[in-house]
């Protein structure tokens, strides 16, 4: 079992890279100086995803492009002290349309609304499922699950209920094939207290755009 310090001291660095990255961002020019501005003197848990304009449609996004204008998704986690961590924003590279914002805003809200139904003895896969009863037509560009646990790897099985000391994701996202993408994770882990957690919540789930 990991302490929480070793599980605050591993987020805290993870959030505090991805901040650095993004407030430096108009001093890249490809994904892959991205890529190698957050894995710089780190273990990693994953290998990082950045994936820019239609690349974002991609969840596994592998190949390295120059940065192209729209959504960029950032997926980026370490391994420290033995502990994994993985976390995903969203920012726009140029200018957004308003129907680009309001579809991020509304991902956004969805994300909140999760993250204050999670709870001591919450069944995740059911707050995906009311999830995407609430997205309507919009289901069909959410393709992966909601949520996986987090711990010595990072992805782990995730409990039927979680509870004390679990560590997981909360990541909805949508994607339409060779347009866009966007997705927003955050960790969140049930304390000691039975109390949850936001582990990622340094860095801002608001749209950064970079023009």
């Amino acid at each position: 079992m990991f302490s929480e310090d070793i599980i605050f001291e591993a987020c805290a660095l993870t959030c505090d890279r991805m901040n650095e990255c993004i407030s430096r961002f108009k001093d890249f020019k490809t994904e892959k100086e991205v890529k190698d501005f957050l894995n710089k003197g780190f273990e990693l848990s994953f290998d990082t995803i950045v994936a820019s304009g239609p690349n974002a449609s991609e969840p596994h996004h592998c190949k390295d492009d120059k940065l192209n204008k729209g959504f960029c998704v950032i997926d980026f986690g370490i391994k420290h002290k033995g502990f994994c961590t993985d976390m995903t924003r969203t920012i726009y590279l140029g200018t957004p349309s308003p129907k680009e914002i309001n579809l991020y805003n509304y991902l956004l809200k969805e994300h909140k609304k999760m993250l204050k139904q999670v709870k001591n003895k919450s069944n995740i896969e059911y707050i995906e499922k009311c999830f995407r009863k609430r997205i309507g037509n919009l289901n069909r560009l959410f393709i992966h699950k909601l949520s996986h646990g987090i711990g010595k790897v990072v992805h782990e099985k995730l409990p039927h209920f979680v509870s004390k000391n679990d560590i997981f994701s909360i990541e909805p996202g949508f994607y339409e094939r060779n347009k866009y993408g966007i997705r927003i994770e955050d960790m969140v882990m049930i304390d000691r207290q039975f109390k949850k957690r936001v582990l990622t919540s340094k860095v801002s789930r608001e749209l950064i755009i970079i023009n």
